[in-house]
């Protein structure tokens, strides 16, 4: 015990204990440095002064360093006219309260430090009862008073209130993270200060991190002081601690701060400082929230500064916390890997303003992509998932689903409701908002026909029962009724059409395409709630979210295709090409990437095009997004439907992802489609031929080697 005791006590004097580097360069002397910036302090210099006079330790065990920064003329002059000056230490800096500190900490010449704003005091006994508590690496906790007028509270706030009741040594940082997020009441070892400072190019924030950085980098222990030693913090209108808010301290600053954090994030792997680190967080952008709520007319300003905080972790639930006017309904959404969802995120990123989301567990029939949520999360405050057996037919899941979401929803917090279907439970649950709070607004998206499959045959599902057709038929006009039965995937279709306020689709085909059956007067009330809105394309950023690792060979014309094969999409647009590079010797490679690779590797094998087609598994959305800025040309293909079909009702969502990677183009429709009507625009970053044209495809891709070989 003896030997432990020399070993703590040399550490405390700065001297070099056996088997442990030396911590700085100077020995300290035992006792505290108390480190005081002042800026504009006139008002309080003569109080701070006299609390100082008042310590009942012996003077020779502290001192008093006053950093004057900035604005301090009138507070200089004070502060000399008092005859005490001399037993203080004076430093000069530049304006910067972390700048005046760092100062104060590089002058410390005491073993222990505690820092003192100008406009707050201390208890007199402070300093004493501090010292005798003092411990080497540990982070010396006392009390805080809020001070009004001149009534100190007690401690009857929540920064005291967190140590009461507290053991001497807290189970946990988490336990006193309040108290670690402010310079006041604490008193620290030099050595770690000299080691860890403040960041000087912060102007607000910058004890929230210095603490951060403090437990993160050196783990020390925290004590809460059993003696009473008192921080007097004096409720001031002009305190930089207590600014009012406005962009720059809410906004900004706060930007600035959790940056930082989530710099330390990215290197800490113990998870109770990372609980500590987080709750940090969420509180920086607590402030952010605030400001909102006050402001709204600053969100998208806000959004696109924090957009793309997304490498380890960012509060943007925080941020966004009661600011949701309009919820999302999408039964399948990121991080599970569906179009659809995917589709839904888009949409929320082109809007660009707070929402709220409920979807569906869907892990039993969908691959999870957790880096699929950085696509929507910077403008969610609350992402509900409903646990349910994931269905597209069956009424039991899906009632199960409405049920459960409607008991979590409090649906009249919001304005709009906007629901996404090819999941027709989307639109389900839309409807039973609906019906409990008709002023809602109500926005329907469709991806694709429900009604008709791609065949054109009729879906089929019993859903409705007869008191529910009876229900709707109560608000439907007496010459729409007769489109209502028990059928889910009619229904999914008629009902948006009927009571949503906005019908959204990808094409003018789908809609026609989806209205065909009915009557002139139905189709013409849907067209006027109709709007044509294909799928959004992301900003060049987003497709450099995450490296890919996709190797192509430069000294060939690389041409990709992404996506899966079925019946009305097959393999073989992409065997015609392959068969003429390779009749015609091209320089062309094709990069196949789907989830069918066994289907595809056995046509390339048996035609012999291994050389000529590369297959690979399917790759990540924003892993694709990043690997489609790579190719030459990007192959896209329509949906055969004609043998089926009157008209082509879908447009294919990859040709806005195509779009926005600045690859060249190369579609493959079907006469009258919407790849066919795009084909017609004028557009040199794109080529075209009809499916299975053997003689325009080899016409383009004369086109394709041509221009390589004879670049303008």
């Amino acid at each position: 015990m003896q030997e432990i005791e020399e070993q703590k006590r040399a550490i405390t004097l700065g001297k070099r204990p056996a088997g442990r580097p030396e911590s700085h360069e100077f020995p300290l002397s035992e006792g505290i440095s108390v480190v005081i910036p002042v800026h504009r302090g006139e008002e309080y210099i003569e109080r701070l002064i006299d609390s100082l006079e008042a310590q009942t330790l012996e003077r020779e065990q502290f001192e008093v360093i006053i950093i004057f920064n900035g604005e301090y003329g009138r507070t200089e002059e004070i502060f000399n006219s008092l005859e005490t000056k001399k037993q203080y230490r004076v430093i000069y800096t530049e304006q910067g309260v972390s700048r005046a500190r760092n100062a104060g900490i590089d002058n410390a010449s005491y073993s222990n430090i505690a820092f003192l704003d100008s406009d707050d005091t201390i208890s007199a006994d402070y300093l004493e009862n501090s010292l005798g508590a003092c411990e080497p690496f540990t982070i010396l906790l006392n009390r805080l008073y809020d001070v009004k007028g001149q009534k100190p509270d007690g401690g009857a706030n929540h920064i005291n209130r967190e140590l009461t009741g507290q053991e001497t040594f807290p189970e946990s940082y988490y336990s006193v993270v309040k108290n670690l997020s402010l310079n006041g009441g604490k008193v620290l070892p030099t050595h770690l200060l000299k080691k860890t400072k403040f960041d000087e190019t912060l102007n607000n924030g910058e004890d929230v991190l210095l603490y951060m950085q403090l437990i993160s980098e050196h783990k020390p222990i925290v004590k809460v002081n059993p003696n009473e030693a008192i921080y007097y913090r004096h409720m001031v209108d002009n305190s930089l601690s207590r600014s009012k808010s406005n962009y720059e301290f809410s906004i900004t600053d706060r930007i600035a701060v959790l940056a930082r954090l989530q710099d330390i994030l990215k290197v800490e792997d113990d998870e109770e400082v990372r609980t500590l680190i987080i709750d940090r967080m969420r509180a920086q952008a607590g402030f952010m929230n605030r400001y909102l709520k006050e402001h709204m007319e600053d969100y998208a300003l806000v959004a696109g500064e924090v957009a793309h905080y997304t490498d380890e972790y960012f509060p943007y639930a925080r941020m966004n916390e009661d600011l949701a006017k309009r919820l999302y309904i999408s039964y399948c959404f990121p991080p599970y890997s569906d179009t659809s969802g995917i589709v839904m995120a888009k949409r929320i990123v082109e809007a660009g303003e707070p929402c709220d989301v409920i979807h569906n567990n869907m892990y039993d029939v969908r691959s999870m992509d957790l880096t699929l949520e950085r696509l929507s999360e910077p403008f969610i405050a609350n992402r509900m998932e409903i646990n349910t057996t994931s269905s597209f037919t069956n009424s039991k899941y899906i009632s199960l689903f409405v049920e459960r979401a409607m008991e979590k929803l409090d649906i009249y917090r919001y304005k709009e409701i906007y629901s996404r279907a090819l999941w027709p439970a989307s639109h389900v649950l839309a409807y039973e908002i609906f019906k409990e709070s008709r002023n809602i607004r109500w926005i329907a998206e469709f991806s694709d026909p429900l009604y008709r499959d791609i065949k054109n045959n009729i879906r089929q599902a019993g859903f409705y029962t007869k008191k529910d057709i009876k229900e709707i038929k109560r608000h439907t006009a007496s010459n729409y009724q007769k489109y209502l039965d028990d059928n889910l995937f009619n229904m999914t279709e008629v009902i948006p059409f009927l009571f949503a306020e906005e019908l959204v689709f990808t094409n003018e085909l789908q809609l026609e395409s989806m209205i065909e059956r009915f009557d002139e007067d139905f189709k013409e009330m849907v067209r006027q709630k109709s709007v044509i809105d294909r799928h959004p394309t992301l900003a060049p950023e987003y497709y450099n979210y995450q490296k890919n690792y996709v190797a192509l060979d430069k000294n060939k014309i690389n041409i990709g295709y992404f996506g899966n094969f079925y019946e009305t999409r097959n393999a073989e647009e992409i065997m015609n090409i392959a068969r003429i590079i390779n009749a015609e010797s091209l320089d062309v490679k094709l990069h196949v990437f789907t989830n069918s690779t066994r289907q595809v590797k056995s046509q390339i094998f048996s035609d012999g095009l291994k050389d000529i087609v590369e297959v690979n598994p399917y790759l990540r959305y924003f892993e694709f997004l990043s690997a489609s800025k790579e190719f030459d040309y990007l192959m896209l293909s329509d949906a055969r439907t004609g043998v089926y079909k009157r008209r082509n009702p879908y447009l294919p969502s990859k040709f806005s992802d195509y779009i926005g990677s600045g690859s060249k183009i190369w579609v493959q429709y079907e006469p009258g489609s919407t790849l066919a009507d795009i084909c017609s625009e004028q557009n040199d970053n794109i080529i075209c031929n009809e499916l299975n044209d053997l003689e325009a495809i080899k016409e383009n891709l004369e086109k394709i080697t041509q221009k390589e070989e004879n670049p303008v």
